[in-house]
């Protein structure tokens, strides 16, 4: 089981001591507190009144100054009853203090039950409104919090692009938003859960309890039931974490379990913000699945069409030399007899030329079908390049009897990390293209040369060049342009082939037109191994 320490981000600001800061203190705490502010502010609103009576203000004024200190007491505390408490302190003290006989509760004016019993409703009236606004303007900014907090969440799940870096994000914003470890599981290709995350908040060794075997219960059952499990519900009452579902469309797809270490359980909106993070998890989560589907759903449709590419060049290209095989043997064994040996000797050499061009075809096929199961393997040996570079021309000398081939190769030996095999590959390969759009008599020349930290191979030949318009797609598959000979068109694999082998190689390959004419195949390969580095 894997375990995390959440580390510092951007919900620094609006972790629980910020969001839940006015439920932190102990309810006695906070009592005394309230009430000492209820007498301290009545105490102020006495101490104005005696200051309007000794400048002869109107006892109305009196009034007003106490209904201030309601409205005041009624901001400042938490609760309809310290409002109620201060209209009740307000009317008392008005009567006590302020009207004859002075220092008493017996009024002798038959108007002044009246004046109080207004006072006081005016009092209840104004600070229970006052609270309700106060609570309101602070459920309101619970809420702009709570949305700034999934903002900042969904921002962060916005960057990842698997499961695990969902669990990873997802796990650590928790923990740092609750201030409390948090265990985080997501579902596998098996739709069984994958093994937990542990986030253990401030190395709290008390996360370890995740690891125990009734809460890996309390984690399968929750994720089993799509029900939330653990401490403040019926299921597993003494589990000391809230164990919630991430829930997705079809079913769950993971479980998030915060720990209530201390009997400390979540209060209700603790479990409403926990519940919206889920479900921007579960978002997450979908989008992931649904990018998942898109891409196999492309790269099957992506499949398929490379696949009748593949029949097509097949059914197309190769039934060229199919056709002069089958027609050269067709009239050697129907008319042996009167055929002088040098019509059967080209006619031979005619279906020796198709029958290796067959095979070469062939290999390109095997290697890109290898290419595209992910079968290419790469067994790399140091190799020298002018052996490389001799083998490669051998098994193309015979389709290059019209063609002059110029080999430019250091004297000092050159030894390279590469798959021998299949560097000699792209070398018949770029050898046979030059062949096929260059016409007799030309020269193809291949140079090898070092290059800082890379070995630099090069084919080039003198035709006519690519045009222009070609260049960008001229290691596309399938990509053909004609050829000088139309007995020698290609199925278009080849160059792709080249292109694949060298990048699984850690080089890169390129084409180019030359000034003087012809065009160059240019790749280079780096001179140490950097896989086993």
């Amino acid at each position: 089981m894997k375990k995390r320490q959440p580390d510092n981000f951007s919900l620094d600001k609006l972790s629980k001591e910020e969001y839940y800061s006015f439920t932190e203190l102990p309810k006695v705490m906070l009592t005394i507190f309230d009430v000492v502010v209820t007498l301290g502010i009545m105490t102020l609103a006495t101490l104005l009144s005696f200051f309007f009576r000794h400048i002869g203000f109107h006892e109305s004024n009196f009034i007003m100054a106490y209904i201030l200190g309601v409205l005041i007491v009624a901001k400042q505390t938490n609760g309809h009853v310290y409002g109620i408490l201060a209209s009740v302190i307000g009317v008392s003290s008005f009567n006590f203090f302020f009207t004859e006989p002075y220092y008493t509760f017996v009024t002798y004016r038959p108007d002044y039950p009246v004046t109080f019993m207004i006072m006081l409703i005016v009092a209840i009236i104004t600070s229970t409104l006052t609270a309700k606004a106060k609570q309101e303007a602070m459920l309101s900014s619970l809420r702009e919090k709570r949305t700034q907090i999934l903002y900042e969440i969904t921002k962060g799940l916005l960057k990842v692009r698997n499961f695990n870096q969902i669990a990873e994000v997802g796990g650590r914003d928790i923990a740092k938003l609750f201030n409390s470890s948090v265990i985080i599981a997501t579902v596998n290709s098996s739709d069984g859960l994958e093994e937990p995350i542990i986030f253990a908040f401030n190395n709290d060794e008390r996360a370890n309890i995740f690891k125990s075997y009734p809460e890996r219960q309390a984690l399968a059952e929750t994720f089993r039931t799509g029900n939330p499990v653990g401490a403040g519900t019926e299921v597993f009452v003494d589990s000391p974490a809230y164990y919630l579902p991430v829930k997705g469309q079809i079913g769950p797809l993971g479980v998030v379990g915060v720990s209530c270490f201390d009997s400390k359980f979540l209060s209700e909106e603790q479990i409403r913000l926990l519940e919206s993070v889920t479900t921007q998890i579960a978002l997450a989560m979908e989008r992931e699945r649904l990018s998942e589907k898109q891409q196999k759903a492309k790269m099957d449709v992506e499949r398929e069409r490379l696949r009748g590419n593949l029949l097509r060049a097949i059914s197309h290209d190769l039934r060229t030399p199919l056709t002069g095989i089958l027609g050269a043997t067709a009239t050697i064994l129907d008319h042996e007899e009167v055929l002088d040996k040098k019509v059967k000797r080209e006619l031979l050499q005619g279906v020796h030329e198709d029958a290796s061009w067959l095979i070469h075809s062939v290999e390109n096929i095997l290697n890109i079908t290898r290419i595209d199961e992910g079968r290419i393997e790469l067994k790399k040996n140091m190799e020298a390049v002018e052996e490389i570079v001799a083998e490669a021309v051998s098994r193309i000398k015979k389709l290059a009897s019209n063609h002059i081939i110029m080999i430019d190769i250091p004297t000092d030996l050159i030894l390279l990390p590469m798959d021998g095999t299949l560097i000699e590959q792209v070398l018949v390969n770029l050898i046979d293209n030059a062949l096929k759009y260059t016409p007799f008599g030309s020269t193809i020349g291949i140079k090898t040369q070092i290059e800082g930290e890379k070995v630099m191979f090069e084919v080039s030949d003198n035709g006519k060049g690519i045009p222009k318009e070609d260049i960008p797609f001229i290691f596309d598959r399938f990509y053909t342009a004609p050829t000088i000979s139309a007995g020698r068109r290609g199925t278009g694999l080849g160059l792709a082939i080249c292109k694949s082998i060298i990048a699984v190689h850690g080089g890169e390959i390129s084409a180019f037109n030359n000034t003087s004419g012809g065009a160059t195949f240019r790749f280079r390969l780096p001179l140490k191994d950097d896989t086993n580095g």
